[in-house]
């Protein structure tokens, strides 16, 4: 841990005791059982034995060995564990030829082999449905796989979901979110800068209809110093209420030359539909998670200094020292009972939350008799069923077990080990102890917690990494420190308490509307280092000039949003508010109405770099050449590649490059169907021989014999818009491409007017420059560019 503005913080990547030498964490999984969480790697080829590792904290790591030395995990690729019943199921493919399950009572092992080899190529990933319903996920070059699972060692018939990233895709995990799947998936080979994480999101079914929102990938990064990123693993965190993504990314080389793997941790926040890496995964410093508010029997019995125990020979009641102080909290009891001997209706077990006096509380019990929880309200001493729900058959009691509780405003869900068993919109939190009450029974009670958070409330207060994306939504929990609205609302979809006026986007994310002058939302961001740096909002054009003002720890600045270009019909448009000077470390940023009206989503900050005021031409002379691919030759001034079908690339400039213009010279020496391509906002590029072609970010103008077309790049293409161009064999023609702000023009040879113009709504805002071509034929020449 670091010393910072942050206090505690932390920095990617990490490194842990015992890793596996000249190899490193690759492909991390961390699962949590009963208060700690277990961290599992792939295995170095031709070693044997899968490595754990336990935390109480996702900070501080101690290693717990080999979990397995079974003979057949030589190189075991991605193990992943989940609890079921009192065991542990681990499924991990050897090598990557084939998966296998093993079995544990314990999350440290030993595992040993329970199936013969399945095959289903490689990552396998184990979810289980609210109803009980398992899940298996894995790799292939078609898109992640998905198959119902009859029991833990069965997988049926596959299902090819819509989670594909051109190429190789694995990696693969979901997690159940407010009634939604989140997948996480993988693309690009390992080994490649590009690696890089996705995410989409079904509503149906883990195996239903995903689809893939416009926010991806949410981690990605190409930089000489951090690059690689890719095969993540999320899990809730240590405030019962965040969640965290863990994944690995590359250094150097090992001894038989591949590179070497480090775990990295990101905080994952949320709003609607929409899932958010903090920063796309970071390299400075971070806020450290957040503990419960209370928390007890962290691989221990519970102290009995910590809770009001009253305990005779029939029943007994422990009860924390601290209550829940808010409208809102999440509560985790774990548990195991012993049921030998008693009679139905004998004994009785609840865990107790929102407790003020005896008559007057809330528990859930359980009936192991008829396998079924229920919700139950003591009420000056009036004891009443509110609520209940059906267990799995099969369950043991005997088995350590957990039941959640989460409530809030918007209600209270009840969780019996990871299934959500128990939604009530009616039912809200009130602040109090927990604890449990049980009669004619002696249960072990083991990690036992709570927070003043829940529905990820914790999402508000904490440091949201810049650069980075900031969710409206996201903005600080207290009145007058981190809202202000003149006439509140009612109605809004979430936060309804705080009168912000908040609805439901199209895209399935929540946005803000801002209508009365003075208003403001505040956020606290953490800035990487100092500089200049330009904001973004995705905005809903109203055809007003509205004016806004920026603030950074009290400093005002001004800025006239003016109108908005449209595109193609969309409302919703990103639209660049202005620059500002940020110190490294921790700050308020406050968002202010001046004048008019904003309706917005999310804000991008960015870090820029200014380009001079004169033009920079003969940039070719600029190009380093690390930052050129493929074979190119150099000729008239200018450069050609090699061989007919190549595809070869070159870049120039910085990725702080924002609004420009950038010219080029393109001569046609002879007919070719293949393209050439002029590139601009490029950032996060990426060659390797085994991977997407489009390896990178940002805009392409194609040409072809008769047509360019520009295209949208994201590790894929999408062509947005074209228009007719002559090439005369052997003639010049002069191609100009304006960018400014989500608007880009082109002018070919010297017209005033563009023979292309388009608004992109979700716009890449920075990048560089470059050049891109697949025959000799094309000849590139007077690359120049000059600021906007």
């Amino acid at each position: 841990m670091l010393n910072s503005t942050l206090g505690e913080s932390y920095q990617n990547s990490l490194a842990l005791e015992q890793e596996w030498p000249d190899y490193g964490i690759g492909d991390p999984y961390v699962m949590r059982y009963n208060g700690l969480y277990y961290l599992y790697c792939s295995t170095k080829d031709f070693r044997v034995g899968i490595k754990a590792w336990s935390s109480s904290d996702l900070i501080h790591w101690k290693y717990e060995g080999l979990a397995t030395e079974e003979p057949l995990t030589e190189g075991a690729y991605a193990p992943e564990v989940v609890y079921w019943n009192g065991y542990f199921y681990m499924y991990t493919s050897p090598a990557g030829k084939g998966h296998y399950v093993l079995r544990s009572e314990s999350p440290t092992g030993p595992f040993t082999i329970q199936t013969e080899n399945l095959g289903l190529s490689i990552d396998g990933s184990v979810f289980i449905d609210d109803d009980g319903k398992w899940y298996f996920t894995h790799a292939s070059g078609k898109g992640i796989i998905g198959h119902e699972m009859p029991d833990p060692y069965t997988m049926a018939e596959e299902k090819t979901l819509d989670a594909y990233l051109g190429h190789w895709t694995e990696g693969s995990m979901i997690i159940k979110r407010d009634g939604k799947y989140f997948m996480t998936y993988t693309g690009n080979h390992v080994f490649s800068k590009g690696y890089r994480i996705n995410y989409a999101v079904a509503t149906d079914s883990p195996i239903g209809t995903y689809k893939v929102p416009e926010n991806n990938p949410i981690v990605i990064s190409t930089k000489q110093d951090f690059n690689g990123l890719g095969h993540s693993s999320s899990v809730i965190g240590p405030n019962l209420d965040s969640y965290y993504m863990f994944y690995h990314n590359l250094i150097g080389h090992s001894k038989e030359g591949p590179p070497v793997r480090m775990l990295n941790m990101d905080r994952i926040v949320f709003n609607g539909e929409k899932m958010v890496v903090l920063g796309d995964g970071t390299h400075f410093p971070q806020p450290v998670p957040r503990m419960p508010d209370f928390y007890d029997g962290v691989n221990k019995p519970l102290d009995q200094k910590l809770w009001d125990v009253r305990d005779n020979v029939n029943e007994a009641k422990w009860l924390s020292n601290k209550a829940a102080d808010k409208n809102r909290f999440t509560a985790e009891f774990n548990f195991r009972m012993n049921w030998e001997n008693i009679r139905v209706g004998e004994a009785s077990f609840e865990t107790v939350f929102s407790y003020t006096d005896d008559n007057n509380y809330y528990s859930v019990g359980i009936d192991p008799a008829l396998r079924s929880i229920a919700l139950i309200e003591m009420k000056d001493g009036n004891r009443k069923q509110l609520a209940t729900s059906q267990l799995p058959q099969a369950m043991d009691f005997t088995k350590l077990h957990t039941i959640r509780v989460e409530s809030n405003a918007r209600g209270t869900n009840i969780y019996f080990d990871q299934m959500n068993k128990l939604t009530l919109t009616d039912f809200h939190a009130k602040p109090g102890k927990i604890g449990y009450a049980y009669r004619h029974i002696k249960p072990t009670l083991e990690y036992t917690a709570f927070s003043n958070e829940a529905d990820g409330s914790s999402d508000y207060e904490t440091a949201k990494p810049v650069p980075g994306s900031i969710e409206a939504v996201h903005y600080l929990g207290e009145k007058d420190q981190g809202f202000h609205v003149g006439h509140p609302v009612k109605g809004s979809v979430m936060r309804e308490e705080d009168g912000v006026p908040i609805q439901t986007s199209e895209d399935g994310s929540n946005d803000v509307t801002m209508a009365g002058k003075g208003d403001w939302l505040a956020f606290r961001i953490n800035v990487e280092s100092d500089g200049t740096y330009g904001f973004d909002a995705m905005m809903k054009e109203d055809g007003n000039e509205n004016v806004v003002e920026l603030q950074v720890d009290g400093k005002p600045q001004r800025f006239e949003l003016g109108h908005m270009s449209q595109s193609e019909g969309n409302p919703w448009v990103k639209k660049h508010i202005g620059n500002m000077q940020l110190t490294q470390g921790e700050h308020i940023l406050k968002l202010k109405l001046v004048k008019g009206k904003l309706n917005y989503r999310y804000l991008d900050i960015y870090r820029i770099s200014e380009l001079p005021d004169e033009k920079l031409s003969n940039m070719f002379n600029k190009i380093l050449p690390e930052d050129m691919y493929g074979k190119w030759m150099k000729k008239e001034d200018g450069y050609a590649v090699q061989t007919e079908g190549s595809d070869a690339k070159m870049y120039a400039g910085s990725d702080e490059w924002t609004d420009y213009r950038v010219e080029v010279d393109l001569k046609s020496t002879a007919d070719s169907i293949e393209e050439a391509g002029l590139l601009f906002r490029i950032t996060n590029e990426s060659e390797f021989p085994e991977q997407v072609r489009d390896s990178f970010m940002g805009y392409q103008l194609t040409f072809r014999n008769g047509r360019m077309i520009l295209k949208k790049m994201n590790y894929d293409q999408n062509e947005v818009d074209s228009a007719p161009i002559s090439f005369a064999n052997g003639s010049i023609v002069h191609i100009a491409v304006d960018v400014s702000g989500a608007t880009m023009k082109v002018y070919l040879n010297d017209s005033k007017q563009p023979a292309l113009e388009w608004t992109d709504a979700n716009a890449w805002m920075h990048g560089k420059i470059g050049i891109r071509s697949a025959s000799p034929s094309w000849l590139f020449t007077n690359l120049s560019l000059v600021r906007r």
